[in-house]
């Protein structure tokens, strides 16, 4: 009896020694970061121990556009970042140029995202139609809703957002950008707030664009959000039951 319980009570000095351990850790991951193709390689093994979350660019533009691209990293970055444990959205640098416009690069945004991917965001911040930005903001998230069910986030710089007038309330989610000591002032709640774009990670070499979460609950439900699509593939095609 002895011996077993001197085993029992090593377990369990163990089992707190690693919960100890592992709470440490995920502490130490505070950095926010958004990641393209410009900040090549990324060694994650390293980023990972700092990241608590990331948001990777799938493309700039869409078709048609002359500076059109799809972002080279993609993939790299968003199995980089599976792989390590690092949870991540995928957003679209927009350029629109009317409704059906907006429609069709949502659509095409959403066929390069990456499955594991948490949620996703509309960067919004380049004027190019001539009509109401907002109606083409409005393009985009119809869409989207109706391709998945993930989380759909706003992003733009403050400036931007105030010009266009834009009203991003039917969104899960707010980013906004202003590199300042001062927090971003727009119509609407901001949950994440882009403040600087000099930031730096281990094993990124160049520097990065940092965030801050003021709505700490509302900028985590972003990833907690269970992967749930509308495209009827998954309809037609469900996964086998278990006995």
């Amino acid at each position: 009896m002895k011996s077993n319980w001197k085993k029992i009570a090593g377990l369990l000095l163990g089992a707190v020694a690693a919960f100890n351990i592992g709470t440490s850790v995920y502490a130490s991951k505070t950095k926010i970061a958004d990641v393209s193709q410009y900040q090549g390689n990324i060694n994650w093994k390293k980023a990972a121990k700092e990241l608590k979350m990331v948001i990777i660019r799938v493309q700039h533009g869409d078709t048609g556009d002359a500076d059109f691209r799809v972002d080279t990293n993609r993939n790299t970055n968003a199995n980089g970042a599976y792989k390590y444990g690092v949870p991540f959205g995928q957003y679209d640098y927009t350029e629109f140029s009317s409704v059906s416009d907006a429609k069709k690069e949502a659509r095409d945004f959403y066929k390069r995202t990456n499955s594991k991917a948490r949620f996703f965001v509309l960067d919004n911040e380049h004027r190019k139609g001539s009509g109401s930005e907002q109606s083409y903001v409005n393009a985009w998230l119809s869409t989207m809703r109706s391709l998945t069910n993930k989380p759909l986030v706003y992003y733009s710089y403050e400036s931007f957002v105030n010009v266009h007038k834009i009203n991003f309330s039917k969104f899960d989610g707010s980013w906004i950008a202003k590199y300042s000591s001062a927090k971003p002032q727009v119509t609407g709640s901001v949950d994440l707030w882009q403040y600087t774009n000099k930031g730096r990670i281990s094993g990124i070499r160049s520097n990065v664009e940092l965030n801050k979460a003021l709505n700490a609950s509302k900028v985590n439900s972003w990833i907690s959000t269970k992967d749930v699509s509308k495209q009827t593939y998954f309809t037609k095609h469900p996964h086998p039951k278990k006995n």
